[in-house]
Order: C-alpha cells, then sequence, then structure tokens
C-alpha cells in the first residue's frame, strides 16, 4: 500500500456544502485510491514540515478527489 497528499473535495453531512482539504490517500496495489485520512502537519524538525508543505504543494497539482459515501474517486 501507497499513500501521498491529495485534494479531496468532501462534503457536509447534508451533501450540499463542498469544500476541499488536503487529506491522505491510500491507495491499493494497483494504484486506485482506497482510502483517506485527515492530514495533519507535524514532524520532528522544521525540515520535516518543508517536506510535508511541498508535498502538499505537489498534491495541488494533481487532479481532485472526491469522497462521497465512504469512496474515494476522480
Amino acid at each position: 500500500m501507497t499513500w501521498n497528499l491529495r485534494a479531496v473535495k468532501m462534503f457536509d453531512d447534508f451533501e450540499q456544502e463542498k469544500y476541499i482539504e488536503i487529506r491522505e490517500v491510500y491507495y491499493d496495489d494497483d494504484g486506485e485510491p482506497m482510502g483517506h485520512c485527515e492530514a495533519a502537519m507535524c514532524g520532528e524538525s522544521l525540515d520535516d514540515l518543508q517536506t510535508y508543505v511541498e508535498w502538499a504543494l505537489e498534491a495541488l497539482k494533481k487532479p481532485v478527489l472526491e469522497f462521497k459515501d465512504q469512496d474515494v474517486s476522480e
């Protein structure tokens, strides 16, 4: 299993409000998104945080994924 940061379109509990979050997205062995969780910026050093920010900026260059009903899809 692999993961990266991606922009994910989220919906409120009533599926009326959409918003986008940077999230950790997990992929199966075929490279298909299989889940995600909230991304937290943390690290043991400022260098760790710099790397995480760089990953987040890379996520903005990829298509936004959409999360709905426990599914992650492009």
